[in-house]
């Protein structure tokens, strides 16, 4: 028997993109319908691997897609409730306003964006709320104009990547 179901939207996978969606229009009091093409991914060590995780390939799918040459290849993705989102590293970066603007290269010109910076700029803000980022203003001379702070300070090294930093920063203050 057939049903009439009507969803006033439908999202399909729950990554990065269409979790957040959802999660802004859980509130809405709209039907909605998400979509997933695979299971849960398994609670195992090997999650916390990076050997497994990216090198090792664990958590990607075994299919083979073909590129326009009709040559095969494996993709980089996984089919799991939250999609690729769920081995991801996490590095939330903004774009920068030059990123928006015409740019000539080798290969011809990247045509200026209609859209600019400012205009995402709050939505990157509401981003690094609800993603709880963390992070300083002010250390990239290159880093675009914010509305607001990062939400949490940035993340301490850990003991040797702390020594490194040390270093680093000893060798500029020495040369300057």
């Amino acid at each position: 028997m057939a049903t009439n179901t009507h969803y006033d939207a439908i999202i399909i996978g729950t990554g990065a993109g269409g979790g957040t969606l959802a999660y802004h229009l859980a509130a809405s009091g709209k039907k909605i319908l998400i979509l997933e093409r695979g299971s849960f991914l398994p609670r195992e060590k090997e999650n916390w691997s990076a050997l497994e995780v990216y090198q090792r390939e664990r958590y990607h799918t075994q299919e083979q897609w073909f590129d326009t040459n009709g040559k095969a290849f494996r993709p980089a993705t996984g089919y799991w409730v939250g999609g690729n989102t769920k081995v991801y590293g996490a590095a939330l970066l903004r774009m920068r306003e030059r990123d928006f603007e015409q740019v000539t290269h080798q290969d011809g010109i990247s045509p200026e964006w209609a859209v600019k910076y400012a205009d995402f700029e709050p939505y990157y803000a509401q981003a690094e709320q609800l993603y709880d980022v963390d992070g300083q203003a002010g250390l990239d001379p290159t880093e675009p104009t914010r509305s607001q702070p990062y939400p949490y300070a940035p993340v301490r090294h850990e003991p040797r990547m702390q020594e490194l930093a040390n270093a680093f920063t000893k060798e500029v203050q020495t040369f300057w």
